[in-house]
């Protein structure tokens, strides 16, 4: 297993870095986290006094290295009189350690994912308003987001990880009837601002090329497969619609451009463009 700190600080660099916009069915969900949240998605409420461990003080020790998995042993077993339940504690704890490298995949998985809502009348293992459900291979991670205190934004309060062996895998969403597929999922980097889809379902993929479609068709642009291949690229890594007016802007479009991949994807697309004499189509001077 990784060290602690490492463990944290993985987490931290995909959960605090970025900004997280989830689309579903008419709601977006606006996820942002500080590295505050972390010691508790790792279990270390588990062990010492009640939340000793988490919050400020949890991250401190953990980036001070005053807990290790060796001290988190020493504490399961101090906290727990029993074997068994010391046995039941870390086990738990472990899951959480051993599974919270799968976030990254979770958020730009190529299988489905969804939410499932937590309503007045449900109950749920867990303490949160939505439940983000990730299945990869033998692993079910399981991510409870809770709405914040400025009532406009959610964090990450939950985390946990089951398998497909485990009799009750389905334990933390399976009185959860409110399921919606999540559509598409927007990376923001909070220092640059910059956005980049991550996800995008099936349907909603569909969706945005008839849109696309429509707005050449519109525009008097004979749809061409690779031009849509590529406005769909762009859509995708900019995180953002690309409308005609900036399509046409080809100094906005390399202007958007961080590296060289995506000048190169860029480019490509502005020769294609020119090619198929879109522009003329277009009656864009």
């Amino acid at each position: 297993m990784q060290a602690l700190l490492d463990i944290f600080q993985k987490t931290k660099d995909v959960l605090c870095k970025y900004d997280y916009y989830i689309y579903i069915a008419k709601k977006v969900i606006h996820l942002t986290n500080s590295e505050l949240k972390i010691p508790h998605l790792m279990g270390m409420q588990y062990i010492g006094r009640p939340n000793q461990y988490t919050g400020d003080y949890g991250a401190y020790c953990i980036k001070k290295k005053r807990i290790t998995l060796a001290s988190v042993e020493k504490l399961v077993k101090r906290c727990y009189r029993t074997e068994e339940k010391q046995r039941i504690m870390l086990e738990m704890i472990y899951r959480k350690l051993n599974n919270l490298s799968l976030l990254e995949e979770m958020f730009s998985s190529y299988s489905k994912l969804y939410l499932y809502k937590k309503t007045e009348e449900m109950e749920t293992e867990f303490d949160c308003d939505y439940l983000m459900v990730h299945e990869s291979g033998k692993v079910i991670s399981h991510l409870g987001l809770v709405k914040s205190a400025d009532g406009n934004t959610y964090h990450c309060n939950s985390f946990m990880a089951t398998y497909q062996t485990d009799r009750e895998k389905d334990l933390f969403y399976c009185h959860l009837s409110k399921r919606y597929e999540i559509n598409k999922i927007i990376r923001e980097n909070k220092q640059t601002k910059e956005k980049e889809t991550i996800y995008l379902s099936e349907q909603a993929e569909l969706r945005e090329k008839s849109g696309i479609v429509k707005m050449l068709k519109d525009s008097g642009i004979e749809t061409d497969d690779e031009l849509l291949k590529y406005i769909l690229r762009l859509n995708v890594k900019f995180g953002v619609y690309h409308t005609l007016d900036m399509l046409v802007d080809s100094t906005q479009l390399i202007g958007k451009c961080r590296n060289k991949r995506e000048e190169a994807l860029v480019k490509d697309f502005i020769a294609l463009w020119k090619k198929l004499d879109c522009l003329n189509a277009a009656n864009v001077s």
